[in-house]
Order: structure tokens, then sequence, then C-alpha cells
């Protein structure tokens, strides 16, 4: 049953977008209220680079864990498939 296979996924999915959150937190919130202001001591080209190393690495964490369990096929935007776009097996 791949049920259990795609609940430990969209759990480690959900997950990894905390630290997505957090950059936009940051961005929006802080940078934009204080763009020359360093934050935390650091310079802003610093946090940009490190908001970017971030979102760098959830598209990368997410290619890679955002699979069907039975094909290994990308499953596309949505966080609850019911059943795999590319193979039909049930996700759910």
């Amino acid at each position: 049953m791949e049920a259990p296979k795609f609940a430990k996924r969209r759990k480690r999915q959900l997950l990894a977008v905390i630290p997505i959150l957090a950059v936009v937190v940051l961005r929006v919130v802080l940078l934009k209220k204080q763009p020359e202001t360093p934050l935390f001591g650091l310079p802003t080209e610093l946090v940009i680079g490190a908001a970017i190393a971030v979102i760098l690495g959830f598209v990368a964490f997410t290619l890679w864990n955002w699979r069907c369990p039975a094909c290994n096929r990308y499953l596309g935007k949505g966080i609850s498939p019911s059943f795999c776009p590319k193979c039909g097996v049930p996700l759910q």
C-alpha cells in the first residue's frame, strides 16, 4: 500500500515549508521596513544570499521528496493529491 509512504512524504514536504515561511517573514516584515539596517548584525547582502540558498534548497528538496511512492515520478504542485497523475495509484 502506497498511502503510508505518501503520508510520510507529505509530512516532510509540509515541514520543509517552515524555513520558506521564515524567509518570507524576514523579507516582508523586517527587510522591507528597514532595508538598509543590518539584520541580526549581518549585512543585508548576506541575509539575501542566505534566503536565496534556503529557497534553492527547498526547490531541490521538493524535486527529490515530492514523488509518487509507486512510480517515483513528480507529483506536481498540489499538496494533497488523491492519486498519482502519472500512474493513477491512490495516495490517500
